[in-house]
């Protein structure tokens, strides 16, 4: 009895370090691809100082900021 519930504890918690990587890898993976897609960070994988997650948020932030701005004032305006 009590060693079946020593290794159901365990089980669980395998279970729950497993569900855990996976939800940091898939972080990771996600971050890696936002800095991919922002061109002030693009080479920033092959530097010798990556850029930190605070930085790539960052700069995600401005570069859309500036494509926003940039989208706004190349929208076309019909004629009245």
């Amino acid at each position: 009895e009590i060693f079946n519930k020593s290794v159901d504890l365990a089980d669980k918690r395998a279970h729950h370090n497993a569900l855990e990587r996976k939800r940091r890898d898939h972080i990771k993976d996600s971050f890696h691809s936002l800095r991919d897609s922002v061109p002030a960070l693009q080479g920033e994988k092959q530097s010798t100082k990556q850029a930190s997650r605070a930085q790539i948020l960052d700069k995600a932030t401005e570069y859309i900021q500036y494509m926003r701005r940039k989208n706004h004032t190349h929208q076309w305006v019909p004629p009245h």
